[in-house]
């Protein structure tokens, strides 16, 4: 499925997309792991310009499994947000197989998925496009490819499942940012990554010192991190 045009919206759409990042230290007690989540929200406008208004950082140190937590965080983020979409960086049907309740209003975007499937639909000419794999009255996914010269990439949405063309439309207009590496992705969300890595990796000196002095105790670390915080080093 594909447009010669953008189809415009009845309404203006606000939304955030969120992403998240983890760094793990090993500690006499175990792993630490020190996770950041970000959002970043604009509003979609109806003739699909749009404008970014807002960031904000989360950032949590646990005794726990860091990639597990921040997939907690991630979907915990969005709560307080009273938004049209909520857009992420993940496998929303993965997630929901683990018991963790996904935004009716959500949309995931995948970049690496079976290198096979994608190399046969990089044959499919003259982007944009849009293919459904699955529709259903609670989710469509699929692949979609913006531009010649982009990635293709897997989604699945849990709205616009009866206007794909709709879909397609605000995808290209989240991402036509003329950045190679965003090119044809959703900027948004690539702007969420790189606000999580920029505040993840203004630790990663600290992090290393934890990691090569050893001996140190989880409450000794949280300690550390929360004067970090305090005195405004980096966040």
């Amino acid at each position: 499925m594909k447009t010669e045009k953008n189809y415009f919206l009845n309404d203006d759409i606000t939304f955030v997309a969120i992403d998240g990042t983890f760094s793990e230290v090993t500690t006499d007690e175990g792993k630490i792991s020190y996770i950041v989540v970000g959002m970043v929200s604009g509003k979609l406008f109806k003739n699909l310009k749009y404008v970014i208004n807002n960031v904000k950082v989360k950032d949590e140190v646990c005794n726990c499994n860091g990639e597990s937590r921040m997939r907690e965080l991630e979907y915990q983020f969005w709560n307080n947000e009273n938004v049209d979409i909520v857009f992420f960086d993940r496998k929303l049907s993965y997630d929901r197989s683990l018991g963790i309740p996904i935004p009716s209003n959500a949309i995931g975007i995948v970049k690496d998925f079976d290198a096979s499937i994608r190399m046969q639909l990089n044959k499919i000419p003259y982007p944009p496009w849009l293919k459904i794999e699955t529709k259903g009255k609670e989710m469509l996914s699929g692949y979609y490819k913006l531009f010649s010269a982009s990635w293709v990439f897997y989604f699945e949405s849990y709205i616009f499942t009866e206007e794909p063309l709709i879909l397609l439309s605000i995808l290209y207009s989240l991402g036509s940012e003329p950045i190679p590496e965003a090119l044809g992705y959703n900027y948004p969300l690539f702007l969420a990554d790189k606000l999580v890595k920029y505040y993840r990796n203004k630790m990663d000196n600290f992090l290393k010192t934890i990691q090569i002095g050893g001996n140190i105790r989880y409450r000794e670390f949280r300690s550390w991190m929360e004067k970090l915080r305090n005195d405004a080093k980096y966040i």
